[in-house]
């Protein structure tokens, strides 16, 4: 059956060099919608028999749970996936960890642009062959080469304790590319594809398929943009040698994959307006049976938490993450909630610590789980001094003007007001910060220009910002005091009080542009 007709249809090649590649990114151990990405890759596989590629840019896994990245591993092999890259996510739970998870992966990643010290445990999957540098493949008798990138803005080997694993930086990564190439044009490849985590933009995609030569092809990911189409400056480019470069990224989480088709012309290099780029919605495709039993087994039945009366339908990332996010306040009420009794008047984390926050009709099990608080991070007490606290809230509140860094605090127990333009300027930028009761009343304030150093805020926050080595210079003196749960048990229990999901903004946080 034909689920949606006018997906994955080849142009006609007319004796070109094809290839069709079915692409994903930053699917992030997605588990509410990858049951649908089967289907989809069974449609894509029907519709191009001859020419079908699948790869991956990296982010496809997240966290250190082993049943859940495991079963990523087994669907990304029931859909047969031919290449992917590393991203950041990848490294979540250091290296051993994720040296364990590909182990049994029947594809191949591919990296070109890390370092990986002789005791570091990815060192053995670079002698089975599961890791590599680049990679020479044959399609339809003609030879294409694959190489790869993790992302240059990240520390990957935080979790190393020994011999940690790092990434060169963007300029590093040009060079390296550029050699890369030289070695595989030297072995007779002039089509070459780059499985990029280096994120779109001029310090990522933009400046490698500019500053290097022979790279035709790049899947992109880690920055969730969604480039539909082939546009000349945009996702469609000039390399060194002033040949056509294709860019792609299909977004984040499952909502899209991604189906490019290109043609090649004699020298091996793209034909500009023979080139398909379309994101594919998967929300159109049904379930896959076998996809479900491969979660069930390792994960255990989803079971709905409660029905959500009043949705959230982010438009975009930054509604999640630069604004008020109504899912985000249940949360850190929760967390408010239960250091009461350690007396905290402010709950607050960082906006990326709840991954995917979109919800309606119902919330499960999962969503909680595997996709909004993958990590689970445990939630502690603290004591700041004033100072510390609006030094923290306007550190985090400046991260607001870039692309896809945003840490801004979701936040219970006061309301404040962010300033992008202050933000911009290097000033501070949060104002109004002002103390609220259980019935919205204020207690107090704070003078964000003059903060005591001897007056103190007790606070209910994530872990994870004691150890962000990115506030170190103001919470270097601060130590945990008492732990009062773990962010998943906390938001189920507090959904369960309130009977229901409502996403009703109330105000706490307000953005002036």
């Amino acid at each position: 059956m034909d689920y949606c007709n006018n997906d994955f249809i080849p142009q006609n090649n007319y004796g070109a060099e094809q290839i069709t590649v079915f692409y994903i990114n930053d699917t992030h151990g997605d588990v509410t919608k990858v049951t649908k990405l089967k289907s989809a890759h069974d449609e894509f596989k029907k519709k191009n028999k001859k020419s079908a590629l699948t790869f991956g840019a990296g982010d496809l896994y997240l966290g250190g749970d082993k049943a859940r990245n495991s079963s990523m591993t087994k669907i990304y092999n029931s859909i047969k996936m031919n290449y992917t890259t590393a991203g950041n996510h990848e490294y979540d739970a250091g290296s051993e960890f994720y040296a364990n998870n590909i182990k049994n992966a029947k594809f191949k990643t591919v990296v070109t642009n890390i370092n990986i010290p002789k005791n570091n445990p990815l060192s053995k999957r670079l002698k089975d062959k599961k890791l590599v540098k680049s990679d020479i493949f044959t399609k339809n008798g003609t030879k294409f080469a694959v190489i790869g990138t993790s992302p240059s803005d990240k520390d990957i080997g935080t979790k190393d304790k020994n011999d940690k694993v790092s990434v060169m930086t963007i300029d590093e990564t040009v060079a390296i590319l550029n050699k890369e190439v030289e070695k595989l044009e030297a072995k007779g490849v002039n089509k070459i594809i780059l499985l990029s985590h280096s994120g779109y933009g001029e310090s990522g995609d933009l400046k490698i398929a500019t500053e290097t030569g022979g790279i035709d092809i790049i899947i992109g990911g880690h920055t969730h943009d969604e480039l539909n189409g082939a546009i000349k400056g945009k996702n469609l480019v000039k390399s060194l040698r002033c040949e056509p470069v294709i860019i792609t990224q299909a977004g984040s989480d499952n909502t899209n994959v991604g189906y490019l088709d290109v043609l090649f012309d004699k020298n091996g290099v793209i034909i500009e307006d023979k080139i398909q780029n379309n994101l594919v919605k998967l929300k159109n495709y049904p379930s896959s049976k076998n996809t479900e039993k491969i979660l069930n087994k390792a994960l255990g039945k989803n079971e709905v938490i409660a029905k959500v009366t009043i949705p959230f339908k982010p438009t975009c990332e930054d509604d999640e993450r630069k604004a008020e996010n109504p899912v985000a306040s249940i949360l850190a009420d929760g967390m408010l909630r239960r250091a009461a009794a350690q007396k905290a008047e402010v709950a607050f984390f960082n906006a990326p610590s709840m991954k995917s926050s979109a919800i309606d009709n119902e919330i499960t099990t999962y969503d909680i789980k595997y996709r909004m608080l993958p990590y689970d991070d445990d939630v502690v007490t603290i004591t700041l001094t004033e100072k510390q606290f609006i030094d923290l809230l306007n550190r985090e509140a400046k991260t607001i003007i870039t692309k896809d860094l945003s840490q801004v605090l979701h936040c219970a127990g006061i309301k404040y007001t962010i300033n992008k333009t202050d933000a911009k300027n290097n000033a501070i930028c949060v104002s109004n910060v002002q103390f609220l009761d259980k019935d919205k009343n204020v207690t107090r304030t704070i003078d964000v220009q003059n903060p005591s150093e001897t007056k103190t805020v007790k606070c209910s926050i994530t872990k994870f910002l004691l150890q962000d080595s990115s506030l170190t210079d103001i919470l270097k003196d601060v130590t945990p005091e008492q732990k009062v749960g773990n962010q998943q048990e906390i938001f189920i229990e507090q959904i369960k009080l309130n009977g229901e999901l409502r996403a009703e903004k109330d105000g706490r946080l307000t953005i002036i542009e």
